[in-house]
């Protein structure tokens, strides 16, 4: 392959007009299909649902509880300015809506409100007695001046089960008022959401400065989701640009010519329109999560221009440097690729957009290496400065490394493998998958506090159509109807609850334990897949067997430490950072690939040329880890998750690839050398 790729570079070197031509007509296309590409930010994308699940969530959506704001207003002994402060906001939420339409609408939901300590005395709730007292009371309500617009509420639960007085308005507390509307535009809909969301906290705004003692506010699902969608939008444009700037300043400090800056941006840049464009292909739109996983990407994807470029300044001519680094950045590519690759085949929608986005955008980025990238660069040797990093800095600090850091990184190997095993023995192993999508969405603690509150739970429901597949709801009714005469009422009065009794159905749902055991399939598949692709490839590119033990050892080594290091301070892998598998897989070995190939070089021409791979290798893991490292800035749980677990892993895979092939190549040759005599 090399010697292919090699012709055609000479071919090219001679037919420039047709090389820019193509290029020219290919960077058209891929403007034009990335500029169609939308972007959404439902984190429901990362999960692996089936068709079924997907059905139960669009049910679910289509019901006014997913689409429901909740106005709180809260304040000790202040009921009547409560009550005042929501007279003057529902005409302005409810201009366009007719309120016994709302009414119904959330008391076609009325058991998912009915709270647990409510069901765990409904047997005497529903004794002569009580709805003697419930019936009575209503006609205290309904007698009362001011209060006509409750009889809609009291028509569809007589019996006060649910702790909301009417559609609009209910008192839970003593020191809380509640108000109700529904979003038009579902729960998850943020791009709709998002400036009704703003007007009715303009309206709230408004109503505050009217009443200074009372604390209003709003939650609900377009709201967190809102809140959400503007979260991942923000890390996301802080992270990539905070990326990009401190990569593009590292990059002019180590190269003093200018032009291979470029070089390198540009590179990237068509990786990245590559990856737009080929996803574009199989999607109309993607999660914004996807794309803020950009800035890990670009840590990958640079590093290809870089081998280049810094290998360049140890040969005399471009053709030199791609004939000595083609093989390992060709191969350090495609198990890249494959290790991504292995992300298609899941059922999480956004899992399967990156895998596409992400194999595509390094496939792009080494066409670009291998074909145009040679024809741009300087015949002359690309000046450098050296990266100089505590770790190794000097060649004698790491063959010191090498002597004694390699036996003690082994102890510790062992010694966190053993710390694993007791952890496990001892049932005191931390998760490593956490499923919770709870833990992984933005909500701040008093939307957190006010949502448990409110306790708008699907168990409810459950606990509902238990109840009445061991009462007799006809029963009920029939006690209903007769004391309801006995207090003045119509028997008609109450028929909407009876209607609830009689034929309610609770809103389909996602079974949340089958989708975290799928999720936990997941992860390991990726783990597993990706590492029978990784040593395959290094099977067949070193054509040896243990070469590809040489380089894969490492990788698996740097998992003991990864997850003993979880452990300890109690890290979970969840459905953003499970990606984590494919990014150390990938990256691992290309870091190993380029080692390996030094090693092998040297041991078969006596010509150094470890020293230049590992200069490689720093600059870009360098680049990469403060590329990651930006994540780490973020503010949304699965984006700052992803930055601190990254920055673990792959700060472990660097120390494994510069210390243990080394090790592990020596006793090759020892073994080697003993059995050739033998």
């Amino acid at each position: 392959m090399k010697q292919w790729l090699l012709h055609i570079y000479d071919w090219l070197n001679t037919h420039h007009r047709v090389l820019w031509c193509v290029c020219s007509m290919v960077a058209i296309l891929l403007l034009g299909l990335a500029a169609t590409l939308r972007y959404n930010e439902d984190i429901i994308d990362f999960l692996p649902v089936t068709q079924e699940d997907r059905e139960a969530l669009e049910a679910y959506q289509s019901q006014e509880i997913a689409s429901r704001l909740v106005l709180i207003i809260e304040g000790d002994s202040l009921r009547d300015e409560a009550l005042y402060a929501c007279e003057e906001a529902i005409p302005d939420l409810i201009t366009d809506i007719d309120p016994t339409e709302q009414i119904e609408a959330l008391y076609d939901l009325m058991p998912y409100y009915i709270s647990d300590s409510t069901y765990a005395q409904l047997d005497s709730l529903l004794t002569p007695q009580a709805i003697h007292a419930a019936l009575q009371r209503d006609k205290v309500i309904l007698s009362t001046p001011g209060t006509s617009f409750l009889a809609p509420a009291i028509q569809h639960d007589p019996l006060g089960l649910v702790n909301l007085s009417s559609s609009n308005v209910a008192l839970a507390a003593e020191n809380r008022t509640y108000a109700f509307y529904d979003s038009p535009y579902g729960g998850t809909e943020t791009i709709q959401n998002a400036p009704l969301v703003d007007s009715l906290t303009a309206t709230i705004k408004e109503i505050a400065k009217d009443y200074p003692n009372l604390n209003i506010r709003w939650i609900g699902a377009p709201v967190v989701s809102v809140a959400n969608a503007r979260r991942i939008k923000l890390d996301t444009v802080l992270c990539v640009s905070l990326s990009l700037l401190l990569i593009v300043a590292l990059l002019l400090y180590a190269f003093p010519r200018r032009r291979d800056i470029f070089l390198i941006l540009a590179a990237v840049l068509f990786g990245w329109l590559v990856g737009m464009a080929v996803l574009r292909l199989f999607t109309p739109s993607v999660s914004a999560v996807v794309l803020g996983i950009g800035s890990v990407l670009i840590g990958i994807a640079v590093n290809y221009p870089l081998h280049l470029l810094v290998h360049q300044r140890y040969t005399t001519s471009v053709r030199q440097t791609l004939d000595e680094v083609l093989s390992p950045l060709v191969v350090g590519n495609i198990t890249t690729v494959g290790a991504f690759l292995t992300l298609v085949p899941l059922q999480a929608t956004a899992l399967k957009h990156l895998g596409i986005f992400a194999a595509s955008m390094l496939i792009g980025t080494i066409l670009f290496c291998i074909f145009v990238l040679p024809h741009l660069m300087s015949a002359a040797p690309t000046p450098i400065r050296e990266i100089k990093l505590k770790v190794a800095s000097q060649e004698t600090k790491v063959e010191r490394l090498k002597g004694i850091g390699q036996w003690a990184i082994v102890g510790i190997t062992v010694l966190f493998g053993g710390y694993l095993l007791f952890a496990s023995c001892t049932s005191r192993l931390v998760p490593l998958f956490n499923s919770d999508l709870h833990t992984i969405n933005y909500i701040t603690p008093q939307q957190d506090a006010d949502m448990e509150s409110f306790e708008l739970k699907s168990g409810d429901a459950t606990l509902w159509t238990n109840y009445w597949q061991d009462h007799d709801p006809e029963q009920v009714i029939a006690t209903v109807q007769t004391i309801a005469v006995q207090e003045g009422f119509k028997p008609e009065a109450f028929e909407p609850f009876y209607a609830t009794l009689r034929s309610w159905q609770p809103v389909k749902a996602f079974d949340t334990g089958d989708i975290a055991e799928r999720l936990s399939d997941d992860f390991d598949y990726i783990g597993i897949c990706c590492s029978l692709i990784v040593f395959i490839f290094l099977w067949i590119s070193f054509r040896s067997i243990w070469l590809a033990l040489i380089a894969f050892i490492p990788m698996a080594l740097s998992w003991i430490w990864i997850f003993a290091i979880m452990q300890f301070f109690g890290l979970q892998f969840n459905i953003v950072n499970i990606i984590l598998a494919t990014f150390i897989f990938g990256q691992g070995d290309d870091y190993t690939i380029f080692v390996v190939e030094g090693l092998l070089y040297e041991h078969q021409t006596g010509k150094p040329m470890l020293p230049q791979y590992r200069q490689s290798i720093l600059l870009s893991a360098l680049i990469m880890l403060v590329g990651i490292g930006i994540l780490v800035l973020a503010v949304h749980p699965a984006m700052h998750s992803l930055g601190v677990v990254t920055l673990i892993g792959m700060s472990i895979v660097l120390l494994m690839a510069m210390t243990i092939p080394p090790l592990l190549f020596k006793l090759y040759v020892r073994l080697s050398k003993r059995h050739a005599i033998q």
